[in-house]
């Protein structure tokens, strides 16, 4: 019986909790940098995360207890908001926790990208009750002054049977939420697009950044490496800013599995491949990357967030004023 009773105090104890604490936090900055799209789904989180549920459920049904005891006795008002703030602050902790339990379970994201004029039906990309499409109207990035990047935003149709339910702009710190679908803002890429000849045609092609080119009449190709928007011969692969002032286009040559040269081509201007063998770079168009995320967990974490705030409220408003802390002190 003594030996249950002391594993029911080190689990349930304050220490314990913020053990667990300690190796989650550490435990979640390692995964993020390393695994940031699966690190919360893999079975050793799960088991810290069930491990600290069960102190937070255990020093609640403590709290519960002892708070109940106070409540029912005739103390001052200040003592028994003080300690219905504690229990509303483990509540808190403990409903923030089942809802991040459930999305380590049953919590979905991946990632999509887009050109404009693509859509996406999220129920192929998550598995969800209510299906809706994106569509992509634009993808833009603003400027400052300086030419520093300010923002980068999706603009996007939402539908629902073909027919459109809704339009949103979604940008860094400020994701789309539908349906219980939030997506955010993550990334963004480039299709460089080329004119070229094949089977003696001139043809015009899209070509994502490290795509190859086989122009006709030749045994050569093209590799597209990285368009750069504002390019400086000193900087290398790294743009001067994202703000197209000097775009260009870094290629590379190849014959078999040899490098034959390297550059950078203006658009328009024709790049000599092979004798009577041009290509150019005309243009190019920046299509977005956006994480779609499905959080059954959500609604349940927010409350336990609202429980928790209120809870520390009332535990700092009601603490022991400087005078009765003064009275409470024994004296010499």
């Amino acid at each position: 019986m003594q030996a249950m009773h002391r594993i029911f105090n080190f689990i349930s104890s304050m220490k314990t909790g913020l053990v667990l604490l300690l190796l989650i936090g550490l435990a979640a900055a390692a995964g993020s940098s390393f695994l940031p799209r699966t690190f919360y789904q893999i079975p050793a989180f799960k088991l810290l995360l069930l491990l600290l549920l069960l102190n937070m459920s255990l020093c609640t049904v403590k709290r519960f207890r002892q708070t109940s005891r106070i409540l029912l006795s005739k103390t001052g008002s200040r003592v028994w908001f003080r300690n219905l703030g504690s229990l509303l602050l483990h509540l808190g902790i403990l409903l923030v926790l089942i809802g991040g339990i459930i999305y380590s379970i049953h919590g979905q994201q991946e990632r999509i990208h887009l050109l404009p004029g693509q859509q996406v039906d999220i129920s192929r990309v998550l598995n969800i009750e209510n299906p809706f499409t994106l569509r992509l109207e634009e993808f833009r990035i603003e400027f400052n002054e300086d030419g520093s990047t300010s923002q980068y935003i999706s603009e996007v149709t939402i539908l629902e049977q073909g027919k459109k339910t809704g339009q949103a702009a979604i940008s860094v710190n400020h994701p789309l939420n539908y349906q219980g679908v939030k997506a955010y803002q993550t990334s963004f890429g480039y299709r460089v697009h080329a004119e070229y000849t094949e089977n003696g045609e001139k043809k015009s092609s899209g070509f994502l950044e490290g795509a190859w080119l086989n122009p006709d009449g030749t045994d050569r190709r093209v590799k597209i490496y990285k368009y750069i928007p504002d390019f400086d011969p000193e900087r290398g692969m790294n743009s001067v800013t994202l703000r197209p002032d000097n775009p260009q286009v870094i290629f590379s040559v190849y014959e078999d599995d040899n490098v034959l040269g390297i550059g950078a081509a203006k658009f328009n201007d024709p790049v000599r491949i092979d004798e009577n063998v041009y290509v150019s770079f005309t243009g190019v168009e920046s299509y977005t990357i956006l994480d779609v995320k499905y959080d059954p967990g959500l609604p349940l974490a927010l409350a336990g967030g609202m429980l928790l705030a209120l809870g520390i409220c009332l535990v700092v408003l009601a603490a022991p004023s400087p005078k009765n802390l003064r009275e409470l002190k024994p004296q010499p």
